[in-house]
């Protein structure tokens, strides 16, 4: 699949606003990541192992300039990376797949400190919650705003199917400037399929559609759409939020819903080709 390169430029004074953010950000992480050795142990093995495959995701106005919205999200392949939809709802439609005269472009945080350049390709929709983005081979300049050319690629996390309540999970997003706790450590409270949400039960409709992990680990806005993994580094959900008015019930997205999704994106990109 071809990617559109439209060159879009910043005004400077803003790029620099970002990176002094993506700094922060790592500086940020650095120290969080200091505690939580002291606090887990061996469990920021773990959260190391996995953090160059994890991101930041800013949705901009790129008349304006301006931030419309942010989340996390990981790569699913060297060039992939998976979000919540919700992320990205602002500037793309549910159940859409990348068409190259309607492409939108999304900044991501990569872990090693770049802005580069990604575009929406494929969404679910509101129950589903997820969204595929591709990196292009393009990274915003610190020194002048523009597109330069920068290829890489990035590892990938596994998922896994095996996941049952009590086992002990981490959800992990990349710090978003004002939240603080990016990296939260919980179990797996409960497995909810589909059928066993009940109609208008404490505000699950939107989310019933598809296979959801409960967990104490916290889900805040620096989180969502990251992974929630395991102990062995593994994906086995994609994070959504956590609701209001409920103690420590946060929701993640099971990883076998994920793999669906990427099924279907499969499935949508052959039968293009096809035609």
């Amino acid at each position: 699949m071809g990617v559109r390169e439209t060159q879009i430029k910043l005004e400077l004074a803003k790029v620099q606003q970002l990176y002094r953010k993506v700094q922060a950000d790592q500086k940020a992480l650095q120290q969080q990541l200091k505690e939580f050795k002291t606090q887990t142990g061996n469990f920021s093995d773990v959260v190391e192992q996995v953090l160059p495959s994890v991101v930041s995701v800013y949705v901009m106005d790129w008349d304006t300039g301006e931030e419309i919205s942010s989340g996390s999200g990981f790569f699913v392949a060297p060039d992939t990376i998976v979000t919540n939809y919700h992320v990205v709802e602002d500037i793309a439609d549910e159940d859409y797949f990348y068409e190259e005269d309607e492409v939108e472009q999304v900044l991501v945080e990569t872990n090693d400190g770049k802005l580069r350049m990604a575009e929406v390709i494929f969404t679910g929709n509101a129950e589903e919650d997820l969204a595929l983005l591709l990196i292009t081979g393009f990274v915003i300049d610190p020194k002048t705003g523009e597109q330069v050319e920068s290829h890489e690629e990035y590892p990938p996390l596994e998922l896994s199917f095996d996941v049952k309540v009590g086992d002990q999970v981490i959800a992990v997003g990349n710090p978003l400037g004002q939240f603080s706790t990016t990296v939260t450590q919980g179990i797996v409270t409960a497995i909810r399929e589909p059928d066993e949400y009940e109609e208008g039960e404490d505000d699950e409709d939107d989310v019933a559609g598809v296979k959801k992990l409960e967990t104490d680990a916290v889900i805040n806005p620096g989180n969502s759409g990251g992974p929630l993994i395991n102990m062995a580094g593994q994906v086995v959900g994609v994070n959504m939020w956590g609701l209001e008015d409920a103690d420590s019930l946060n929701l993640a997205i099971a990883a076998i819903a994920l793999d669906d999704f990427l099924a279907g994106f499969e499935e949508t990109f052959e039968d293009d080709s096809d035609d």
